[in-house]
């Protein structure tokens, strides 16, 4: 991983071109307003967004995870980016940061035994403590939020896949107990399939923990003994850190990270013991050969039983939603607003993936967003230096905590700075600077998905169509645009904050791809045409709100009785 350091030079790169030649006349309609802003979308550029993504989904950021220092950092980097571009600060005691603070749960310690159960004989084979300050024979994967008891199933691979024969679920009981199982799923081999590829890890965890209600899975890693011991020490790292946030004045506003039960690593040695083999080679073999006889492998229980215990305690979690106010011009509107809003955190550092990588960088989560309001901003601030002012005031709202239950942008629809009743829409844009894993490969991503908009209300969604046909004409799809979407994207970011309280929202969304939540989300992997035209599109959606005689109304029924149907 390379190096990089914060310098100042890097801190404040952004373009800062002056397009002295457009003046405001009080005379001119709102249509010529407009067009005169759309011609500084031309200072919305590939350039600018690679400067300041390269910052904000650098290594040395560590993924931004809500409450961790490279989360603060991406806060400073977007407080001196306002404050050198000449917004005005609306925060706590004139900053540009709205603190707020999460309860949160913290392990101090996990502890395993391992006893080998024979006869009328117990015995304890193993006592491992992770902590801080010491290392486990089991790491914690993800889950593990209760003590879990129960005895060792080995299990194979740990799936059926009844269409190629493969029961490895089949035979035995698995309530209660945990289920061992090799980590490595052998897909295909040789050319042959031998377990459908589209049966996951988290579907093998759904099925053992959730379905047949196991307390949890024990995978067999392919690490070598010196490489498990190399990971010991990231997994007293990840063990420690808090968990479960939920805003402080909310009973039971959380939603939990991971799952409740367990899923856990064990080291080669340990594995070995449970298997009552002799060596790693002969676990080697031993995978080898079930893999090679598939379909012949049944489950059966060991004579072993673990008991899990974690130790926790409660802490506090200090963060903060950057702040950016651009104020309107128009005496009769400029105390409304629309808010512009894109969350800056990510899922931080997390078990390392195939090539090693543990730095969730979310370049396209939420960087891409993160990095288009500030050219939005950029290009706003460029045009009213020259006369050219918006009617309404807008809100650059970067939002921390979206990734631990959207809690940052509940934070602010319950504190908001500027009222609820004077937010006339709100344009949420997370994950526009990629494509779909299907659309990529057949070269067609020249699209941005719309939620919102007329499922909510209808002018707003023509707004958008006008500023679309007026800007970069890309293509508006509406797949998801459904109340009845399964995936119910209309309410899984932070847009929903406002729609809950009626306030008509768009999401400028360009879809799950591949490396969604995983170290690959690197910055080399953005699309930065389709990152600039997506933002250019957001900008033009802008002016049209900002400028528009209305303000849109909510005029879906069916989206009014389910926001008034849900918790507010």
């Amino acid at each position: 991983m390379k190096t990089f350091s914060l310098s100042v030079s890097i801190l404040f790169l952004f373009t800062s071109g002056c397009l002295s030649f457009f003046q405001s006349g009080s005379d001119s309609t709102v249509a010529d307003k407009n067009e005169r802003f759309f011609e500084y979308q031309g200072l919305i550029t590939e350039d600018f967004l690679f400067q300041h993504l390269s910052v904000i989904a650098h290594d040395s950021l560590k993924g931004r995870e809500t409450g961790m220092p490279g989360q603060k950092m991406a806060a400073e980097y977007l407080a001196d980016f306002y404050t050198e571009l000449g917004l005005a600060p609306i925060g706590d005691d004139n900053t540009f940061f709205q603190h707020f603070n999460l309860d949160a749960e913290q392990s101090d310690s996990l502890v395993y035994r391992t006893y080998r159960i024979q006869d009328s004989d117990t015995l304890l084979i193993n006592h491992s403590v992770a902590a801080s300050d010491a290392y486990s024979e089991y790491l914690q994967v993800f889950g593990g939020s209760r003590p879990l008891r129960g005895d060792i199933v080995f299990a194979g691979f740990g799936l059926n896949d009844a269409e190629r024969g493969v029961n490895h679920l089949e035979g035995i009981v698995l309530q209660d107990k945990w289920v061992l199982v090799f980590e490595e799923i052998p897909y295909v081999v040789d050319g042959d399939t031998l377990i459908n590829p589209n049966l996951s890890n988290n579907f093998r965890f759904t099925e053992i923990a959730n379905r047949a209600d196991a307390k949890g899975i024990i995978a067999i890693g392919n690490e070598s003994p010196q490489e498990f011991q190399d990971l010991k020490e990231l997994n007293s790292y990840l063990m420690t850190k808090p968990r479960n946030m939920r805003l402080q004045y909310l009973e039971g506003g959380f939603i939990r990270r991971g799952f409740p039960k367990g899923y856990l690593q064990v080291s080669p040695e340990l594995a070995i013991e449970l298997l009552e083999l002799d060596s790693i080679s002969e676990l080697q073999q031993l995978k080898e050969s079930l893999t090679e006889n598939i379909t012949e492998f049944t489950p059966h229980q060991l004579p072993y039983f673990l008991d899990y215990k974690p130790y926790d305690n409660d802490t506090v979690v200090e963060t903060e939603n950057v702040v950016a106010f651009l104020e309107g011009s128009d005496p009769e509107l400029r105390d409304e607003v629309v808010v512009l809003t894109a969350h800056y955190d990510h899922i931080g550092i997390t078990w390392p993936d195939e090539t090693g990588d543990y730095i969730n960088n979310g370049a396209d989560d939420d960087g891409s967003g993160t990095v288009a309001l500030m050219a939005i901003a950029n290009a706003l601030q460029n045009a009213s230096r020259d006369g050219i002012h918006p009617r309404r005031s807008i809100l650059f709202l970067h939002v921390s905590a979206e990734e631990v239950g959207l809690l940052g942008s509940r934070y602010y629809s319950d504190h908001p700075i500027i009222p609820i009743e004077q937010t006339v829409v709100n344009y949420n844009a997370d994950m526009i600077g990629r494509s779909t894993t299907e659309r990529a490969a057949a070269g067609d991503t020249d699209y941005i998905f719309i939620i919102g908009g007329d499922i909510i209300s209808t002018e707003l969604d023509s707004l958008v169509h006008e500023a679309n046909r007026k800007s970069v004409d890309m293509e508006l799809d509406y797949t998801y645009n459904d109340l009845e979407d399964r995936n119910q994207f209309y309410r899984r970011s932070d847009h929903w904050n406002f729609g809950r309280l009626e306030v008509p929202f768009v999401f400028f969304f360009t879809g799950v791809h591949e490396d969604y939540h995983s170290p690959s989300d690197t910055i080399d992997k953005v699309d930065f045409p389709k990152l600039t035209r997506t933002t250019r599109l957001i900008f033009a959606s802008t002016i049209e709100a900002a400028n528009h005689d209305k303000r849109p109304e909510v005029d879906n029924q069916d989206f009014i009785n389910i926001t008034r149907s849900m918790p507010r």
